[in-house]
């Protein structure tokens, strides 16, 4: 993907879990969790999520297909912030494979990927960098 954005912040906790985030405009975020996310990565989760709704975020999109295993702790955390979301008029969506979970039920459509897409292009090539 041409002009990628960068992430904003990148963590890893002690059992390897990288949990990263993207702010492309105000109303729209990105993270990404890599890696197996257990009660500490849930943890940094729920306060890089908490970070995202304090700068003003109200469609936020959570990326797990890079999770290998996430702690049961995640869906309720999700779950959470998507209520505040939606206090908000906006979203929280999932992306990945864990559909037992309930933060499976506001799983991410194409249209909402579309949307997390256009808002991070229209950053322009100054503000992005990287090849994807």
């Amino acid at each position: 993907m041409r002009g990628a954005v960068q992430p904003e912040n990148s963590a890893r906790d002690r059992s390897g879990v990288r949990i990263m985030s993207v702010q492309p405009d105000r109303d729209h975020a990105f993270v990404e969790v890599i890696g197996v996310c257990g009660d500490e990565g849930v943890a940094e989760l729920r306060q890089r999520v908490d970070g995202l709704l304090i700068g003003g975020a109200r469609f936020v999109l959570v990326d797990l297909t890079g999770a290998g295993e996430v702690a049961p702790s995640t869906s309720s955390a999700l779950a959470a912030a998507g209520r505040q979301l939606t206090r908000r008029q906006g979203w929280l969506r999932t992306v990945g494979p864990d559909s037992s979970s309930s933060a499976a039920r506001y799983e991410a459509s194409l249209l909402d990927l579309f949307t997390m897409y256009r808002a991070a292009m229209r950053m322009g090539p100054g503000m992005a960098a990287g090849a994807g």
